[in-house]
């Protein structure tokens, strides 16, 4: 029962069943609880009852190998086989996106409408927020395909130690501040967590510019890298392979 204009009634709310039929289905079955309840309103009139719920999850299960994964700007995300192929998701629609709402912001700011860049300022996360979020199901559900778990490079303090010219921070699609990295990653520890996939990090110096053959200091050159030799490949692979040298290291010295 609830107070509606004054008066208690029943209220019918629609639930978004095609997002949440999994969840649906534990609370209707006793395996999940129904926390509190918040409501809110959209900017667009709509009403929106919000209920947390708990519910117990599996422990991350036991692999015997894991998908290296590599976040950056030319690829969102590339994650690797041990010494085998990677999944590529490009960030050229991102960049493309990141450039066309800063020309609007700056046209916006030139005609005063301050109000109108905070809309369009709004929709841009959405769309960002919505990228990361397919991209987390995916590493995901490429986790349990494999039956191996993910490992990421440490990019803590990324945006502190590493430098951007001028020119670089003036653009939206290149500069690294506006790159949701750590949302990215965010996103699919939670999802992770849910699945019972093990999640890990290394750090990981060097790892775009060494040579995953041998460790040997070479060239990235765009897109490419280039070792010593003049051998060449992915840029964004060659660091993926990397991160397994180097968690098979740390390892090694642990045990």
């Amino acid at each position: 029962m609830s107070l509606y204009r004054g008066q208690r009634k029943r209220i019918p709310l629609t639930v978004h069943s095609a997002s949440h039929q999994e969840t649906l289905e534990k609370i209707i079955n006793g395996e999940a609880f129904l926390g509190s309840l918040k409501i809110s309103k959209s900017r667009k009139g709509i009403w929106y009852a919000v209920i947390s719920v708990s519910m117990d999850v599996p422990d991350a299960r036991l692999v015997n190998d894991w998908i290296e994964v590599i976040i950056g700007q030319n690829n969102i995300a590339v994650a690797a086989l041990p010494l085998s192929f990677g999944k590529f998701w490009t960030g050229k629609q991102v960049k493309s996106l990141r450039r066309k709402f800063q020309k609007l912001r700056k046209e916006l700011q030139e005609a005063k409408k301050l109000r109108k860049i905070k809309d369009i300022e709004r929709r841009e996360r959405r769309i960002i927020t919505h990228i990361n979020h397919v991209i987390s199901k995916q590493l995901i559900q490429l986790a349990l395909d494999y039956k191996m778990g993910l490992r990421f490079e440490d990019l803590s303090g990324i945006r502190q130690s590493s430098k951007q010219r001028k020119k670089t921070k003036s653009d939206a699609s290149k500069n690294r501040d506006y790159w949701a990295f750590y949302q990215l990653e965010l996103f699919t520890r939670c999802k992770a967590v849910k699945a019972g996939v093990p999640v890990e990090y290394v750090p990981t110096p060097y790892t775009s510019r060494s040579d995953h053959r041998n460790g040997v200091i070479g060239k990235r050159v765009k897109h490419t890298f280039i070792g010593y030799d003049g051998y060449q490949c992915n840029a964004d692979w060659n660091a993926s392979q990397n991160i397994w040298s180097v968690a098979w290291f740390f390892l090694s010295n642990e045990s």
